[in-house]
């Protein structure tokens, strides 16, 4: 006979170590506010931007966009998603890097009684420089395709990575097929998708 054991967990968010530990080697930030945009807690990666105000900024305890006028609109946004409990996304500029912040805006369980909501940061084409070693090991690809794929999901064209692998474009074009065969995928854009999850952990 089988006997149930109740079991009781501290559903505080990032109460524990672990937690802690996992959400710290995520390549992205992860932050959570309150409905005011206060900030509860932020991975590492999360306080490397907000830190320096690349894109984001710790604002007196406050999430902010760096550049002022898009700040609001970042707050109403994560207002409306705690109000809702409707998920919302924005790309915020920044002033060190050509490329945006992509900013996803999820409402979280109110596990505290208190309506929080987490807000991912990510770059626009960033990769783990281990994205290519990964997608080896998860989906059996040669050194070729692992190299070529990486550079896919950081959002070169196929004759931007055939004239930097110096290549054809023919022979790139059958390399990314073969990956997409091993992926079991129809499209590049579903092969992006793919990989880009497998840049979760760094």
């Amino acid at each position: 006979m089988i006997e149930a054991v109740e079991t009781k967990t501290d559903p505080t968010p990032f109460s524990s170590d672990v937690a802690n530990a996992v959400l710290n080697r995520l390549t992205f930030g992860v932050v959570v506010v309150d409905e005011a945009a206060r900030i509860l807690s932020a991975n590492e990666q999360a306080r490397l931007y907000l830190d320096v105000g690349d894109g984001v900024l710790d604002e007196a305890g406050r999430l902010a966009a760096e550049i002022g006028f898009e700040s609001e609109t970042l707050r109403r946004r994560i207002a409306a998603a705690a109000e809702t409990g409707r998920s919302d996304a924005a790309l915020l500029r920044r002033s060190r890097s050509a490329k945006p912040l992509v900013i996803l805006i999820e409402p979280a369980p109110a596990l505290t009684g208190e309506r929080a909501v987490l807000v991912t940061i990510r770059e626009v084409g960033r990769a783990s420089p281990r994205v290519a070693e990964r997608a080896r090991q998860l989906f059996h690809f040669s050194p070729a395709e692992a190299e070529i794929v990486a550079r896919v999901v950081q959002g070169l064209d196929t004759a931007e990575i055939a004239a930097e692998r110096q290549v054809s474009i023919n022979t790139l074009r059958v390399q990314v097929a073969s990956a997409m065969v091993k992926v079991g995928v129809h499209r590049q854009a579903e092969l992006v998708s793919v990989l880009s999850s497998v840049d979760m952990l760094d």
